[in-house]
C-alpha cells in the first residue's frame, strides 16, 4: 500500500515536471537564440523575418514599396513583413487581432493607446522592454537618461515600459495650434498689440466697426471658430490655467479647470463677445470648412490653427501674426500651453517576437540623430531626398522634382509623413529647413511663446481597475461641461446658476474623478 502511494506521488511530479518542460520549450521556441551585433551594420549576419503592423495612413504608398523601408531592410539583414490596415478600420482590426490571438510580432506605428498598453501588457502580449532598452537600445536609452520625465510619462503602474513613443522636440509642434491675428487691420486702426484680455476686446470691437478690410460692407468676423475649444486653449492661460487640458497640476495638486472661479470668468468674457457679435454667432453650429471659407474672403479678425496660411490665402497669410500670451484681471502670469513631446505607443514588442534583441536594435536606430533625419517626414537621404542650400550648412531644403509636391514624395518615401512612428523630431534639425511658411511660424513661437511654455498636466497611466472608472466618470462630466459651456457662452443659462452647475458636476462624481487623477500623477511624479 505505501509502495503504491509512493508510486502515485512520483507520477505526479513526473507529470507536473513533464508540463513545465512543455512550457518551457514552447517559450524557448518563440526566443530563439541569435547573435545580434550590438553596434554597426547589418545588425544580425543571417537574414531573419520580423512580422509587424503599423497603422497605414490613406495618403501613404504600401510600406513594403517605401523607399526607407526597404533600404533599412538591406542595411539591418531584417526584412519586415508588413501588415498596414489604413483608415478608420484600424481600431477595430487591432482590437480583433488581440481578442483572436492573432496579433504580430511587434508594433510600429502601431497606434497603441495607453490603456492598451496597460491591458495588454498585464497579460504579457505585450513583452516589458527596459532590459532590452539597457541593452541593445543606446539612443533611446540616452534619451531617457537625458529626459527624466519622457521615461515617468512611458512607464505603466507595474513598473515596466511595454511601448516606445515619438519624442517631439520642435517648438512650432510643442505649442500646439496658434491664434492668429490680424496685424495690418490693428496697425491701420492705430492700435498696438493687446497685453492683456481688456486690450483684445478693444481691438476685437474695432475689427467690428471700423472695416478694416476696407470694402465699404461690415461683413468682418472679429474671432471665428467652429468650437470654443479652440478659442480656449489660446485664451485661458489669461485667466491662470492652461486651456489644453480640462486638468492642471498646480503645486502637484490636480485641479479640475471647468469647475474653477477662472473657468467662469473665461466663460463670462466670451459670453461678452457672443453678445457683442465679436465672436461669430456660428461658432457652435459650423464646421472648420466653413470657417476656412471666410477666412479665404478675408473676413476674420482672429482665430486658431497651426499656421495663419491654412485659414486664410496665402499671399495675405504674412498680415497676420501670433497673438501673446495675455493677462486678465484675475491673472497677471503669461503662460501658453505646450505639449509634453510624446505621443506614446508608437512601437512594441509581442510575445511571438522571436528575435527580440533584434528588434529592439533595429529600431533603436530611429532614436539616433542620423536615423531621426533617415525616417523623419523632414529629411531622408542627402543628395536624394534633402541638400544643403548655402556652403555653411545653416539651411537645408527638401528636393522636390517638377510636377511633384512635398506631400506626394513624403508619403512615397517614409510611415513617417501621416504616421507617428518611432523616431525624434529633433529641433537642431528641423529648424535648418528653409521652408519660408514654417519658418515664419518658427519666428513667431520663438518670440511669442517658448519663454511661457508650461505643461498643463503630464501623461499619467490608469491601472487595469481605474481605466473603467475613468471611462464610466469622465464621459458623464465631459458632456455635461461642454453642454454648460455652450449654454453659458450664448446667455442660455444664467451664470446666477453657476452654483448649480458646480454642484451637478460633484453629482456626477467629480470629486472621484480628480482622487483618481491625482493617484495617476502621484504615480507619474514619484516613478
Amino acid at each position: 500500500m505505501k509502495m503504491k502511494k509512493t508510486l502515485q506521488i512520483m507520477l505526479i511530479i513526473f507529470a507536473v515536471l513533464t508540463l513545465l518542460v512543455a512550457c518551457s520549450d514552447k517559450k524557448s521556441s518563440n526566443q530563439q537564440t541569435m547573435a545580434v551585433n550590438k553596434t554597426g551594420f547589418p545588425i544580425v549576419d543571417e537574414e531573419i523575418t520580423i512580422k509587424m503592423v503599423g497603422q497605414k495612413s490613406p495618403t501613404q504608398t504600401n510600406w513594403d514599396k517605401m523607399k526607407v523601408l526597404n533600404s533599412y531592410e538591406e542595411k539591418t539583414n531584417i526584412k519586415i513583413q508588413w501588415d498596414t490596415p489604413a483608415g478608420d478600420g484600424y481600431r477595430e482590426k487591432l482590437n480583433l487581432m488581440f481578442a483572436s490571438g492573432e496579433y504580430p510580432e511587434a508594433f510600429f506605428g502601431g497606434g497603441l493607446s495607453r490603456d492598451d498598453e496597460i491591458k495588454y501588457g498585464s497579460q504579457e502580449i505585450l513583452v516589458p522592454l527596459e532590459d532590452l532598452i539597457d541593452e541593445y537600445a543606446p539612443n533611446f536609452k540616452k534619451i531617457l537618461d537625458d529626459n527624466p520625465d519622457i521615461r515617468r510619462s512611458i512607464t505603466t503602474p507595474d513598473g515596466h515600459i511595454y511601448a516606445l513613443p515619438t519624442v517631439i522636440d520642435v517648438p512650432r509642434d510643442l505649442s500646439g495650434p496658434k491664434l492668429w491675428v490680424n496685424k495690418k487691420w490693428i496697425d491701420d486702426l492705430g492700435l498696438e498689440m493687446p497685453k492683456s484680455v481688456d486690450d483684445l476686446y478693444t481691438i476685437l470691437k474695432s475689427f467690428k466697426e471700423n472695416d478694416p478690410n476696407g470694402n465699404g460692407e461690415a461683413d468682418e468676423i472679429p474671432i471665428g471658430s467652429s468650437k470654443l475649444e479652440d478659442i480656449k486653449y489660446g485664451l485661458m492661460g489669461a485667466f491662470g490655467y492652461l486651456g489644453s487640458n480640462n486638468f492642471n497640476a498646480v503645486d502637484d495638486k490636480v485641479v479640475y479647470v471647468p469647475s474653477t472661479e477662472e473657468y467662469k470668468e473665461f466663460l463670462m468674457y466670451m459670453n461678452k463677445l457672443y453678445e457683442e457679435g465679436l465672436l461669430d454667432k456660428e461658432t457652435f453650429t459650423q464646421d472648420a470648412q466653413a470657417v476656412t471659407a471666410k477666412g479665404q474672403e478675408m473676413r476674420l479678425g482672429l482665430f486658431m490653427d497651426a499656421g495663419a496660411f491654412l485659414k486664410v490665402p496665402v499671399e495675405q497669410s504674412d498680415q497676420y501674426v501670433a497673438l501673446p500670451p495675455l493677462t486678465s484681471s484675475v491673472n497677471q502670469e503669461l503662460m501658453w500651453p505646450r505639449t509634453s513631446g510624446i505621443s506614446s505607443g508608437s512601437f512594441a514588442i509581442t510575445d511571438k517576437n522571436p528575435h527580440p534583441e533584434a528588434t529592439m536594435r533595429w529600431v533603436d536606430y530611429f532614436y539616433s540623430e542620423e536615423g531621426s533625419t533617415f525616417i523623419g517626414v523632414a529629411g531622408g537621404v542627402e543628395g536624394e531626398d534633402w541638400e544643403w542650400i548655402d556652403e555653411e550648412k545653416t539651411k537645408w531644403e527638401q528636393i522636390v522634382p517638377e510636377g511633384r509636391t512635398m506631400a506626394e514624395m513624403g508619403a512615397e518615401r517614409t510611415p513617417a509623413a501621416g504616421t507617428f512612428v518611432p523616431h525624434v523630431m529633433r529641433k537642431e534639425w528641423v529648424l535648418k529647413e528653409h521652408s519660408p511658411l514654417n519658418n515664419e511660424i518658427d519666428k513667431e513661437v520663438s518670440e511669442k511663446y517658448e519663454e511661457y511654455f508650461k505643461i498643463p498636466f503630464p501623461d499619467t497611466y490608469y491601472t487595469n481597475e481605474e481605466i473603467e472608472e475613468v471611462n464610466a466618470i469622465q464621459s458623464d462630466i465631459s458632456d455635461y461641461v461642454e453642454r454648460m459651456t455652450a449654454k453659458f457662452t450664448v446667455g442660455e443659462v444664467s451664470f446666477d446658476e453657476w452654483d448649480q452647475y458646480t454642484k451637478q458636476l460633484n453629482k456626477l462624481k467629480l470629486e472621484r474623478l480628480i482622487e483618481i487623477q491625482q493617484e495617476a500623477y502621484d504615480r507619474w511624479k514619484d516613478s
